[in-house]
């Protein structure tokens, strides 16, 4: 008998260490509420209508450049969807100058010359998989390579969708160092993420 619960206390003891480690999480909490850091260049905020990830590691090695540029991965909430307009995410500078993302045609018009940077941000870029394995991936497809494809003007996600792309913003004047805010204006809630470049 006492064979037969050294053995059932064998199999239990790994389990237990199994359901701690699922349990425990790797986000740390900023200074900001509600927003976690999950990697080194990696911060993710939950909210009522959306799920945003974003990644940083590219753009902190871009100031003074004239585009931001800025990784994104977006879902709903269980029982939840949204939809995001191009209109509705922008980034604000440290001086509180408010940058929209970029159109679709300025991107375009400035893309020939920008074709090595964003050829950089791909080696770059942090894997964003911050989400339940069951969402199925999708495109945020704000932005296309001129004759790639269409461009969207509107990103619809929900608790089955896990959306990522990359973000453009013109920044007049080039980027400055300091303290920027990653924004999304939403129906019923918002996006405000701080970063530091």
């Amino acid at each position: 008998m006492k064979r037969l619960n050294q053995k059932i206390a064998m199999m239990i003891l790994p389990l237990g260490f199994v359901v701690l480690a699922l349990g425990c999480t790797s986000a740390v909490p900023t200074d900001t509420p509600g927003v976690d850091q999950m990697g080194q260049y990696i911060l993710k905020q939950e909210g009522p209508e959306v799920d945003v990830v974003l990644g940083y590691k590219f753009a902190r090695g871009t100031v003074g450049d004239d585009w931001l540029i800025l990784e994104m991965a977006i879902t709903s909430p269980a029982k939840t969807s949204a939809k995001v307009d191009r209109e509705d995410v922008w980034v604000k500078a440290p001086d509180g100058a408010k940058i929209l993302l970029a159109t679709q045609e300025l991107f375009g018009k400035d893309y020939a010359q920008m074709r090595n940077v964003i050829a950089a941000a791909d080696i770059a870029r942090d894997p964003l998989e911050y989400f339940p394995p069951s969402r199925r991936p999708c495109l945020v497809q704000f932005f296309v390579a001129p004759g790639a494809g269409v461009a969207y003007d509107q990103v619809s996600v929900n608790d089955r969708r896990g959306c990522q792309g990359r973000l453009f913003f013109k920044v007049p004047g080039g980027i400055d160092p300091g303290r920027w805010t990653f924004g999304i204006d939403l129906e019923e809630s918002t996006v405000r993420i701080p970063f530091e470049l």
